[in-house]
């Protein structure tokens, strides 16, 4: 009896064993064809989606392999055949259709022609693409501390080293010839219009990326597919919430929890996190120039890992850092109290971007008015592993309306400041803006400025006088206290008088994050004056700090000591700020000579 109770046991063991693996062979038994065995007049056919989530197929042809046509990289020319194809051309949204040649893998349809007469596109290799899932992830790797210039105005400046290589980066993707370029993918944009639209063309054109309008995250109730399929759509997230931008291409493979996609890179930024989504498409929007995909994001499904030149790949049990953005806009003539909320992707290139055209969205959604208008804002940061959240505040007057002013609000320069510091991996876990409005021009401005002592003497006590001219051409005086600094007779002193916005303190180098936020602090409020006294006494910058009281013989002691990259010449300077209850502009220079001692 267990003779034949043990064979069958084993052979029911052996069947699902058999079924099992049957299952999770899945993509990954896909049988592939080198790009050394494609010939001219092969034919084939391609997977993508036209409309909905389901992918279609549509006829191709072998032209020819092009050797070399990248970097160590060939392409297959295929001639492609399908109604909506014979029509619209290659699409914008194409990318990374997965292209099969005698039932074989051959690769993803990655690259097109502007204004071409035929549907003609250009195939990654497989192989190419198959060796992005082969690089290690290094996703625990920190970066190197080196010196960076100090944080000042506009933020962008704090991460010089930044821009340079976000600049760089897009001139090297975009650059192509003879109208070559990859098979756009498209932006699909939601909820943004106007400038902020504008400002996301700028920034995402020169990676191949158009703008359309889609629709944001549809949900699961909505027909989510719930995983990733060749020839399926695929959204790689920038931004989603209230407003969404999200990347729309096709998934060529699949390989359990690895998809790989597009057959060209997205950013070529190597290394990522990125949140992928699935998508549906809505339709083909036919072009002259160049046809694409109108679609939308379903729900987050895994994070990009890697995009190269041969594709991008993501992870199916990985997500991307996203930093949650609220921003709250009240208008105090109407009474009008408007919130929005959104996410955006953690990225020290692309963040300080994606935040910025957010906001200018937001504000021209909640207060598209081009009249005078004086605003305040007030912005808190969360950073990781840091108990006290990060508050700035800033304030600033425009004859244009508010959308002029939300590219100088320091709040939301920090994000750039923070993100792309140079010194740790800040993790930033929140941002959250509280923007209130008030029509009408609250600002004056400094037109005039003087002492009334001819060569006061050392610790004397003056008066400085500064004339205010506010919107509408009234005039007034304020006077000021000033203590005049104990240095040598015939000393130059030098006073500079003005809002808080036109006077920006001495700061030395940041060595550290804790530096950068330092600075950020000392800048001076914009609804200020600042009365600053600065005497031609050399200062030291020693870790990130100004040292201005020491004897010239100290100072000049310590140079040998600690090297030329610590040290920096600056005239020693104190400050007086005085709170007022509008935006001051402008700012005046008081240069006078102290006079001998006065005996008491």
């Amino acid at each position: 009896m267990n003779g034949p109770r043990r064979t069958s046991q084993l052979v029911a063991i052996a069947l699902f064993a058999a079924l099992s693996a049957a299952a999770h062979a899945g993509p990954a038994a896909v049988k592939t064809i080198s790009v050394g065995d494609v010939k001219p007049g092969m034919k084939g056919y391609g997977l993508t989606v036209f409309s909905g989530t389901e992918p279609e197929k549509f006829d191709v042809e072998v032209v020819a392999v092009v050797p070399n046509f990248l970097l160590k990289q060939s392409i297959i020319l295929i001639r492609c055949s399908h109604p909506i194809v014979d029509k619209a051309g290659i699409i914008g949204g194409m990318s990374g259709s997965p292209i099969y040649l005698e039932g074989k893998l051959a690769g993803a349809l990655a690259y097109g022609w502007h204004f071409q007469k035929e549907p003609l596109a250009g195939v990654t290799p497989i192989r190419d693409m198959l060796d992005v899932l082969g690089r290690t992830w290094r996703g625990d790797v920190r970066r190197t501390p080196f010196s960076m210039t100090a944080v000042l105005p506009p933020f962008d400046a704090a991460s010089r080293h930044g821009r340079v290589a976000y600049e760089t980066l897009h001139e090297s993707v975009a650059r192509d010839g003879g109208g070559f370029s990859f098979s756009a993918t498209p932006l699909s944009l939601s909820g943004f219009l106007g400038a902020a639209r504008q400002m996301l063309e700028e920034v995402l054109a020169p990676f191949g990326m158009e703008a359309t309008q889609g629709g944001g995250a549809g949900g699961a109730a909505s027909g989510d597919p719930g995983s990733f399929k060749p020839g399926g759509s695929i959204g790689v997230q920038l931004i989603r919430g209230d407003m969404s931008a999200t990347g729309i291409g096709t998934v060529t493979y699949v390989d359990g929890a690895d998809v790989l996609a597009f057959g060209h890179p997205m950013f070529n930024m190597g290394e990522g996190a990125l949140p992928v989504a699935t998508a549906q498409i809505h339709t083909v929007i036919a072009a002259m120039s160049r046809s694409n995909k109108l679609g939308s994001p379903f729900a987050e499904h895994g994070a990009l890992r890697q995009d190269r030149q041969a594709a991008i790949s993501a992870r199916t049990d990985a997500r991307a850092p996203i930093i949650p953005m609220k921003v709250r806009v009240r208008d105090e003539r109407s009474r009008r109290d408007a919130s929005y909320a959104v996410e955006v992707v953690s990225h020290p290139l692309l963040t300080p971007r994606l935040v910025h055209a957010a906001l200018v969205n937001i504000i021209m959604n909640a207060a598209s008015d081009t009249e005078d208008v004086t605003a305040d804002i007030e912005g808190t940061m969360r950073i990781a592993g840091r108990a006290t959240p990060i508050t700035l505040r800033d304030a600033g007057a425009s004859r244009e309306g508010l959308q002029p002013l939300a590219s100088y609000f320091r709040p939301a320069g920090l994000v750039g400041a923070v993100i792309g510091n140079p010194f740790e991996d800040a993790v930033i876990e929140s941002l959250d803006f509280d923007v209130r409005l008030r029509y009408g021009l609250e600002v004056s401005t400094v037109v005039a400025a003087y002492i009334t002592a001819e060569a006061p003497s050392p610790g004397e006590t003056i008066s400085v006088q500064v004339k205010l001219r506010s919107y509408g051409g009234e005039e007034r005086i304020v006077s000021f206290p000033l203590r005049v600094p104990s240095v040598p007779e015939g000393t130059a002193v030098t006073i500079e008088v003005g809002g808080g916005d036109a006077i920006v303190p001495p700061m030395a180098a940041p060595q550290s994050l804790e530096d950068v936020l330092a600075n950020v602090q000392r800048f001076f409020p914009a609804k200020s004056i600042v009365v600053g006294t600065s005497v031609p006494r050399e200062c030291i910058a020693l870790r990130g700090r100004l040292i201005d009281q020491l004897p010239d013989s100290a100072a000049a002691a310590l140079k040998p000591v600690l090297g030329a990259d610590q040290v920096e010449s600056y005239r020693a300077a104190s400050f007086e700020t005085y709170p007022t209850a509008h935006v001051v502009a402008g700012k005046e220079s008081i240069t006078f000579t102290v006079g001998p001692r006065r005996n008491r």
